[in-house]
């Protein structure tokens, strides 16, 4: 498993050019694998990434399986793609393919690669393709502009070669090795970068997954105590049908501050656990109003913050006009407040069809 983890099965994929000449002597394959492996031992030097850290070049072929399939399937599952340009590279078909496969595996995952893609410089390259076209994508910006890369070469015009050029074969001086810990320093915070948002992509998915069950979800149920009547309803249909509800009462009248901030912070913990937050909505107006931008706004991103959970919001006309003004079912779009109308039908039957929805935008996402 890679150190970015699923649904990546590999980290890098270095893809380069061996500069084979016409009896296919690869010219340039042993510095490119002595970069590659000294850019690992960089990388590998950082504790978080030395048992985890999954890579591939095509030393590390499997001899008896078809080269075609190998470089397809390693290609598209690395999660950032690393080119040593050259312009043996630049004329390579096979590279070409290899461009073309990691842009597919990025495709099939639902994953846009601006931002994985690392070019070094390894020798000086003409600013036009070969043919005189553009840059291929990945290898350009939004604007088909080139990426700026690493410049990892040394000399001009003929006498340019990439750095450590003359020391593949033993060690390279301390010129290269600081060039490649700038380079490893990026490629590992763009790694975490990747990694952060494909857990936050798994924690929506297991929402999401959880918010379309048929009940079992864990509700937090926010009504006031001189409202219980609304609540209490509300509470019973939901733990009739398999919800969890919490708190156990609806919150009580509190003119002291100190008290009101109590229960506020009391009501973000509590909300951290929950998997959707339902604000009752009762026949007085401006406790409504209050509760959409205290409770569904201000303490649910502080929930959010605290864990990064979807912790959709809806609240629950029990009422109809002249509760539901066009206003202040604006305000509720506004703090992303859905509005469910529970005046016609069982409470239940309105809840599990919003969570029902709520998972199918959140898959989508």
């Amino acid at each position: 498993m890679s150190y970015v983890g699923e649904p990546f099965d590999l980290d890098l994929f270095f893809s380069y050019s061996h500069g084979s000449d016409k009896e296919g002597d690869p010219t340039l394959r042993g510095w490119s694998l002595a970069f590659v492996r000294e850019l690992v031992e960089e990388l590998r030097a950082d504790r978080s990434f030395r048992d985890t850290l999954a890579w591939f070049v095509d030393e590390r072929l499997d001899r008896m399986a078809p080269l075609t399939d190998q470089l397809d399937l390693k290609a598209g599952a690395a999660a950032l793609l690393l080119v040593l340009m050259t312009p043996d590279y630049q004329a390579s078909e096979w590279c070409g393919k290899e461009r073309a496969w990691w842009l597919a595996g990025q495709a099939a995952r639902g994953l846009e690669p601006e931002g994985r893609v690392a070019i070094v410089r390894a020798w000086p390259v003409p600013p036009q393709w070969p043919g005189g076209g553009p840059w291929p994508a990945p290898l350009v910006d939004r604007a088909g502009q080139p990426l700026v890369g690493y410049p990892f070469h040394a000399g001009e015009g003929r006498a340019a070669r990439p750095l450590g050029w003359t020391q593949w074969q033993g060690e390279f001086d301390p010129k290269v090795r600081e060039a490649l810990l700038g380079l490893a320093a990026d490629l590992a915070q763009r790694l975490d970068d990747v990694k952060a948002e494909l857990d936050r992509r798994r924690g929506a998915r297991a929402d999401a997954d959880k918010l379309a069950g048929a009940g079992g979800q864990t509700l937090y149920l926010h009504g006031r105590a001189d409202q219980a009547p609304c609540w209490e309803r509300a509470a019973g249909e939901l733990l009739a049908s398999g919800y969890a509800v919490l708190p156990g009462e609806p919150d009580p009248l509190e003119r002291d501050p100190a008290r009101q901030e109590a229960i506020r912070q009391q009501r973000v913990e509590t909300l951290t656990e929950c998997d959707a937050l339902v604000l009752v909505g009762s026949n007085d107006g401006r406790a409504v109003d209050a509760d959409l931008i205290v409770v569904g706004k201000h303490d649910r991103q502080s929930a959010r913050s605290r864990r990064d959970r979807l912790l959709p919001c809806a609240l629950l006309d029990m009422v109809g006009p002249p509760v539901a003004t066009p206003v202040r079912r604006q305000t509720a779009r506004i703090v992303q407040a859905d509005w469910l109308d529970a005046t016609q039908g069982p409470v239940t039957t309105v809840v599990q069809q919003w969570l029902g929805e709520k998972a199918q935008q959140a898959a989508r996402a």
